[in-house]
């Protein structure tokens, strides 16, 4: 299978992984897994040909050989895991469980296995990796705050306590902020993007924003965040850094999940769970270009590169 340069669509619906072309804007090829295991967060192992899939009802991670499209091997790890954070610098592997109050570490040596199910917050959701340091973030719902922990003895560095629930959270490239979303039941013009600066771990700005933070990605120069939201406006709303304020809000469709930038950066790819497709966003110009139909219930996504 020629997967270079696509976009692998997790369908948690049907138990399988779409394959999108984005120069043509149409589904390729499509990866049936074990019924009943629910695939969500994605994650592209750097410099190799695996692909991580967390399977939200089976309680596992899957590793999909994508030369030979099958998957390779099954890891357990803990309760209902939900989202995923890989080290470029150590190729560790985090997942977050959020039924187990936990997260599971993947060491990617000659024999991918899990190493360690460390005890955390309560509900954890978002995770990322320092870019550059030995630290990951953790948000929790239930607990409602975020951990810092350095990751070579897995050590609580700081804890945060958010008011509201904090469901995501991203390092910027640079290293010195990290971004958090927050959102709060039934009142949704409190919804906000946290920002922390990491060098005296507190908050120093908060962003309102008109939706549930769901998902945070910074642009490859970071001068934007773009944040989708899985509340019933689904949309995508772009943040400029600069100026720290929301500066497009684009309607997708209802619940939108997760994104993905195309290979130059231009184009955003955003899951559309209730609605089975994938939706094409021109986010410099606010407005959306096409519709992409993959299997029930898309989910996770991720660009997989060369």
């Amino acid at each position: 299978m020629i997967w270079q340069g696509k976009i692998a669509v997790s369908n948690k619906g049907e138990d399988s992984i779409s394959f999108l072309n984005p120069r043509f804007r149409r589904e390729e090829h499509r990866i049936h897994l074990g019924a009943g295991t629910g695939p969500c967060a994605l994650a592209k192992m750097k410099d190799t040909s695996t692909l991580l899939v967390v399977q939200a009802l089976d309680s596992s991670l899957a590793c999909l050989d994508l030369d030979c499209g099958v998957v390779q091997k099954i890891l357990p790890v803990g309760r209902c895991p939900s989202c995923i954070a890989v080290c470029d610098r150590t190729h560790t592997v985090y997942v977050t469980n959020a039924d187990s109050d936990s997260i599971s570490v993947v060491k990617n040596g000659d024999d991918m296995d899990v190493v360690s199910q460390i005890p955390v917050g309560s509900a954890p959701q978002g995770i990322d990796c320092h870019p550059y340091l030995s630290l990951l973030a953790i948000a929790h719902i239930n607990s409602q705050d975020i951990w810092l922990i350095e990751t070579e003895g897995y050590r609580l560095v700081k804890r945060m306590v958010i008011e509201g629930y904090p469901v995501q959270v991203k390092f910027s490239s640079k290293g010195d902020i990290l971004y958090v979303g927050c959102y709060f039941h039934n009142h949704g013009l409190f919804n906000r993007v946290l920002l922390v600066d990491l060098s005296k771990g507190a908050v120093y700005h908060e962003i309102a924003v008109g939706c549930i933070p769901h998902t945070l990605l910074e642009t490859d120069d970071g001068s934007f965040l773009l944040v989708t939201s899985c509340d019933a406006e689904g949309v995508l709303e772009v943040i400029d850094l600069a100026s720290k304020s929301v500066v497009r809000s684009i309607r997708i469709g209802e619940a939108v999940c997760d994104i993905t930038l195309d290979e130059n950066g231009m184009y955003a790819y955003v899951t559309v769970p209730k609605e089975d497709r994938v939706c094409v966003v021109d986010w410099k110009a606010g407005r959306k270009l096409a519709d992409i139909r993959v299997g029930r219930e898309p989910s996770g996504i991720a660009y997989l590169g060369e």
